[in-house]
């Protein structure tokens, strides 16, 4: 028998007998070009099937024709209520028989009642996407060459959606190769699609609503009202809801197109609208998000608008309210789009651009603008409000500037919080940590403070305070009992001071200080080998941050996590955090990173790969010691050391040597003694003598109390007994790409025999017995 050009997924047949053996009603709900009818005609095939169309249902006949067994009901979104209601009558009288349904919209009313005693079975648009398999399987079935790499790029272009693949396969099908241009063409043919099939069959009100909503990614319905200005705009929706799945739902009352639909609405929009009419739909846009305070999504619009006035008072008004110097990093483009005398025209522009270039590493360019508040400041008359902004801006930067040191604010803020009393400056919010786990080295290194931090807790926590508001609640508290703790001592006591004060930090003061309290807490859980307790620790906090929509944080929490994974041996968690979420980016270094850049060296020294961890960290030294970065440089000294010392580099003993003294310069134990078991070998080498005896004595004693509470942190967790010849690593990544030993023979040509001897040799070295063990350890070891 003929095989079948119609392809099937597994679990959609599986799903599809169950229905039949089980239930009533098999239910495909997918939008146009999924395939519905093919996949639905191929599943009934040989059985006694009577075929109904929804536009004109015959009941009468199918009640009294006794030769069917499985009703089919295409375009079931068309079938008026009424009759919708004749279709349930007939499915709860005729019990033995069964219902195959095609839809483009969702279910109807009447039907859920069968879904919930589990009678119909809901395939939608995401069982019905082609995966890697479905694509190889589709174009073997149409005889079509295609390699591994153009299937990957075939997925990501069409995202699954099968009359994209099928049409892919058919321009292939000539000995064409996947091309930029053979996508287009695809997409072209698709959108044709989309346009005879669907759109032109909609209503006018309907189609203007699509093409207005489509530059959005997702919306609500009051975003619906404002930008196309219908006030039936509920009933629009609803209509579509019920007759398509290309739009979807959010949530409650929020909304998002499939994606290839929106993707063929901006076609058309493009092709409709004029680039007035265009621009007014995106500054309609940009007013809903604006009346928000979503200023990033307002400036994405104003900016495609071309209203380059309101694009410039969005970035003072940002300026006013701005929860971080990463907020600075999220406008970086929108100030750059502004001419230079737009931005001299404002003391906050220019101080974000004297902020912007600092966190670029410009510091010259970052005084530059520092210079330029001065000479507004300087030409305005004391009175004048606008020299008052320019005074506050400078006095802002005088202590949020990342270049600026930190004995230099002992003098400013006693001087800011004189002003700030006799009201001659207004400060906008600071973030003293930079969304980071801690104040001691958060926005600033207060390393030096730590010197002096009883006396400077007792004579500058008011004007501290004072001088931050709400960024200032629960700061003294939490910085002197981070300097202690990284100089050793226990802060038991002052943890349980701040944890029963957190719920006024929650209530008066920033999200960026209990997260530098809560870092500070799973910190000290880790030293007491409590590292299970400090994830759930910040776990509920990442839970509570989500529900609140604090998402600024979501990434150094990440960070957190996987740090913690590491103490907790917890390797494979690390990996995922290192593919998903690490930065990886040496050539591209942003200071709002940084605590990120330390955690992915971290987990590639676990994975054994110190020449990655190496040049994760090049970049961070000119920071270091730019922006005075004490505790981050002592974190990088100490990584590098690791690395040069795992790659046999003599160079280790000077950069461990650096990271101790600047360690026992401060008194700061904890920052060294947290790699515990892996730097134990390095110090038990070096023989250091700085730091005093006391100091070193405390330290050693510290360390190995953190190596025997976690001997194997930083240890790779798989290493190879003997390095693959450059044959066997050929071989090893033709194994993970699923070849068999034929194949592998046939690419590399070389005899099967031959082929198995080095099968057999890399798994001997790998130290596993199976193939796909052989795969796993070489993802591990990221030999692949």
């Amino acid at each position: 028998m003929e095989e079948s050009r119609i392809i099937i997924k597994p679990v959609v047949a599986q799903q599809f007998e169950h229905s039949m053996k089980h239930g009533r009603i098999f239910f495909l709900s997918a939008p146009c070009g999924f395939g519905k009818t093919v996949v639905a005609e191929e599943l009934l095939r040989g059985r006694k099937v009577r075929r109904m169309q929804a536009e004109k249902p015959d009941f009468e006949r199918a009640e009294t024709d006794p030769d069917w067994k499985i009703l089919l009901v295409d375009d079931l979104q068309l079938m008026q209520e009424e009759e919708q209601q004749r279709l349930c009558e007939l499915i709860r009288k005729k019990t033995e028989r069964r219902f195959v349904l095609l839809s483009r919209g969702v279910p109807p009313g009447c039907l859920l009642a069968f879904g919930y005693t589990g009678l119909m079975t809901v395939v939608d648009a995401d069982g019905l996407l082609f995966d890697r398999e479905d694509i190889r399987a589709l174009f073997r079935n149409r005889q079509v060459e295609v390699t591994d790499s153009e299937i990957s790029a075939i997925l990501k272009k069409s995202i699954g959606y099968p009359m994209g693949v099928e049409l892919t396969a058919q321009l292939m099908a000539g000995g064409r190769s996947f091309t930029p241009g053979l996508v287009a063409q695809a997409y072209r043919e698709v959108f044709r699609y989309f346009e005879a099939a669907v759109y032109r069959r909609f209503d006018l009100p309907i189609r203007r609503l699509l093409l207005e909503m489509a530059p959005f990614d997702r919306f609500d319905m009051e975003m619906a009202r404002m930008v196309s200005g219908n006030p039936h705009v509920g009933e629009l929706l609803e209509w579509l809801q019920s007759h398509t799945t290309m739009l979807r739902y959010d949530g409650i009352a929020r909304f998002h197109f499939w994606p290839q639909f929106r993707k063929f609405l901006l076609w058309e929009m493009e092709r409709e609208y004029t680039p007035e009419q265009c621009r007014s739909i995106y500054s309609r846009g940009g007013m809903y998000y604006e009346l928000r305070d979503d200023y990033s999504h307002a400036l994405e619009c104003y900016t495609r608008s071309g209203e380059h006035s309101r694009v410039s008072n969005l970035l003072i008004r940002g300026a006013e309210l701005h929860p971080g110097m990463g907020h600075y990093r999220k406008m970086e483009k929108y100030y750059k789009s502004l001419s230079e005398q737009e931005l001299k025209s404002s003391p906050s522009l220019m101080q974000g651009m004297s902020m912007l270039c600092a966190l670029s590493g410009d510091y010259e360019e970052s005084e530059r603008w520092y210079r330029e508040i001065q000479q507004f400041a300087e030409n305005c008359d004391r009175r004048d409000g606008a020299g008052r902004q320019a005074r506050s801006r400078l006095a802002w930067l005088d202590i949020s500037l990342p270049q600026r040191p930190v004995e230099g604010m002992l003098e400013t803020i006693p001087a800011v919080f004189r002003l700030l009393t006799e009201k001659e400056l207004t400060l906008s919010s600071f973030s003293v940590t930079s969304t980071l786990p801690s104040v001691m080295n958060g926005g600033k290194d207060f390393s030096d403070w730590s010197r002096k931090d009883d006396l400077l807790y007792r004579t500058m926590r008011l004007p501290v305070e004072t001088v931050l508001g709400r960024d200032g609640v629960g700061l003294a508290d939490c910085a002197i009992a981070e300097s202690k703790f990284e100089k050793g001592e226990d802060i038991s006591r002052r943890l349980l001071f701040l944890i029963s004060h957190m719920g006024e930090i929650q209530r008066n003061g920033t999200p960026d200080m209990e997260f530098a309290v809560t870092g500070l807490l799973a910190r000290s859980q880790v030293t007491a080998g409590q590292a299970e307790e400090a994830r759930r620790t910040v776990e509920e906090l990442k839970r509570r941050f989500a529900d609140s929509g604090q998402t600024r944080f979501r990434a150094n929490i990440n960070a957190l996590l996987c740090r913690i994974a590491l103490y907790r041996g917890a390797t494979e968690e690390a990996d995922e955090w290192y593919r998903s979420s690490a930065p990886r980016s040496p050539l591209n270094f942003n200071v709002m990173k940084r605590y990120r850049y330390l955690t992915q060296a971290m987990v590639e020294l676990a994975q054994n790969r110190p020449d990655a961890a190496l040049l994760t960290l090049a970049p961070m030294e000119p920071y270091c010691e730019t922006c005075r970065r004490h505790i981050d440089s002592i974190h990088l000294h100490i990584l590098q050391a690791l690395a040069m010392y795992r790659q046999r580099d003599a160079g280790w003993r000077e950069k461990l040597r650096q990271a101790l003294d600047t360690a026992a310069e401060y008194s700061f134990v904890r920052t060294v003694s947290a790699y515990g078991a892996a730097v134990l070998p390095l110090l038990e080498e070096l023989s250091y003598t700085g730091g005093g005896e006391e100091w070193r004595q405390k330290l050693l004693r510290d360390v190995l109390a953190q190596a025997a509470f976690y001997p194997l942190f930083l240890q790779p967790s798989l290493s190879l007994t003997t390095a693959l010849t450059a044959t066997e690593l050929q071989i090893l990544r033709l194994i993970c790409a699923d070849k068999s030993n034929a194949e592998i023979g046939e690419m590399m040509n070389i005899k099967i025999s031959t082929v198995k001897t080095h099968v057999s040799h890399i798994l001997g070295k790998l130290g596993v017995r199976r193939r796909a063990e052989a795969v796993t350890a070489a993802k591990k070891l990221w030999l692949v």
